[in-house]
């Protein structure tokens, strides 16, 4: 998805268990596990460790496994990456005041944001997981606001709740085009799958033609 839909020369890395297997040419990095942390949430943690620029220096284009790219993506690599960018979270949807991150698609420079995985192995887990409900809680919190970009929200979407059926009309809390399937808002170049079901769990034409084309 992702080399079809853009122009630049990219090189993939996969940040998994050690006793994944990942085939070439994906760049494989063996994530740890943080002590203390366990459960469901525990996936989310692991997210913290690609601030460590050890595994990686320079830019970073992130995204979830469980998002689907169906247009061009140029766009993410041309921004300025003096500055952190993320989704600003979907709950803004309905509560339009809401400046939290959602941390499924983001583009930073590893080597100016080692501060972040610096101040998160310094604080006590326990604070930490009983503080933060997750990875983009402490994101938000914690990264410098004047650096914080939001990626476009028109060329970032929810499945959920901009794309399924019509997406989800949130005065009458129903879908906007019942039974239509996947409708695509205009200049949408990914969808994010927070939550269940995931991409390919999903009978839909336009979703199996991105995922899996």
């Amino acid at each position: 998805m992702i080399t079809r839909n853009t122009e630049y020369n990219v090189r993939l890395h996969v940040f998994t268990e050690e006793s994944r297997v990942v085939p070439a040419p994906y760049i494989k990095h063996s994530l740890i596990d943080w002590p203390k942390i366990s459960g469901p949430r525990k996936g989310w943690w692991y997210k913290m460790q690609m601030f460590n620029s050890k595994h990686f220096h320079g830019r970073m284009l992130y995204f979830d496994l469980d998002v689907v790219i169906v247009n061009n993506i140029d766009w993410i690599l041309q921004l300025n990456p003096v500055h952190f960018w993320a989704i600003r979270d979907f709950k803004h949807l309905w509560r339009g005041q809401w400046d939290g991150i959602n941390s499924s698609v983001m583009y930073w420079d590893t080597n100016r944001y080692q501060h972040i995985y610096d101040q998160f192995i310094s604080t006590d887990l326990d604070y930490i997981v009983a503080t933060y409900p997750g990875d983009q809680d402490f994101l938000s919190k914690n990264l410098d606001f004047e650096r914080l970009r939001y990626l476009d929200a028109s060329r970032i979407s929810s499945w959920r709740w901009q794309a399924f059926d019509g997406g989800l009309n949130f005065s009458t809390k129903k879908p906007n085009r019942p039974n239509a399937g996947t409708v695509l808002p205009p200049n949408t170049s990914v969808l994010i799958f927070h939550g269940n079901p995931k991409p390919h769990e999903v009978y839909d034409p336009v979703i199996n033609q991105h995922w899996r084309e």
